[in-house]
């Protein structure tokens, strides 16, 4: 069994337990696109975006950034309990 085969029920068993929700990412990306997601990621959740809406945003910069030919743009997963998507709020 492979290491990623290990860890890839990880995120969606946290869910199932309660954290509202988990980005996780399929595959390893290159430090610029990770230092990238995580610029465009938490500025947009700080913003008050729902988590859905901000992992959609961070994928449409990767995939300007970095094209759509490489799969870094579909390498963050989302697993969500959050009904409205809203996990930080008295921001």
């Amino acid at each position: 069994m492979s290491s990623q085969q290990v860890f890839a029920g990880i995120a969606p068993n946290v869910v199932r337990r309660g954290i509202p929700a988990v980005v996780a990412m399929q595959y390893s990306i290159l430090d610029t696109t990770a230092k990238l997601f995580a610029d465009e990621f938490y500025r947009t959740l700080a913003l008050g975006w729902p988590v859905d809406a901000a992992i959609q945003t961070t994928r449409n910069a990767i995939s300007m950034e970095v094209g759509l030919d490489k799969r870094d743009f579909a390498t963050p997963v989302l697993y969500m309990r959050a009904k409205d998507g809203i996990i930080l709020s008295g921001l």
